[in-house]
């Protein structure tokens, strides 16, 4: 758990608890470093639907990935470019979202079935948290439903 979370226990027990919602197969709101989402596990194909549903976001849009770590990102990209190593090891964990060749094993409706997914490792405690507890990386569903 990153050790910011750590210091505090009433963030601890948000991170267990939202941790908890996405093992069941939830979606959690939560906060990251440039803004609020609706967030699910990057492998549950119910609860990616259950985001779509109740963000009402169209068919044809992709979500944005976020890493608890480094580690994290063999499990949703197939390779990096020398240019994305070195952007990724400037600037995260931070705001900064690399789109990269996304893994075999994720799941069409995350990319839209485009051949790339948008990865990121957030500079803030709680998405971080989440993913490192759940063991995989999470998505975000942010922005309003019209």
């Amino acid at each position: 758990m990153n050790a910011a979370a750590g210091n505090r226990p009433a963030a601890a027990a948000e991170i267990a608890r939202a941790t908890a919602c996405l093992q069941r197969g939830g979606v959690a709101a939560f906060p990251t470093d440039t803004l609020y989402g609706l967030g699910a596990d990057v492998f549950n194909a119910a609860a990616l639907e259950r985001v779509f549903t109740i963000k009402r976001r169209p068919d044809g849009l992709a979500l944005p990935v976020l890493l608890g770590d480094l580690a994290q990102l063999e499990l949703v990209a197939a390779q990096l470019s020398e240019a994305a190593r070195t952007l990724a090891a400037a600037f995260w964990p931070g705001p900064l979202t690399l789109v990269v060749a996304k893994a075999p094993q994720l799941p069409a409706r995350l990319t839209a079935g485009a051949p790339t997914v948008a990865v990121r490792l957030p500079g803030h405690p709680a998405p971080c948290g989440i993913a490192q507890a759940l063991g995989r990386p999470i998505i975000i569903n942010s922005g309003l439903s019209i």
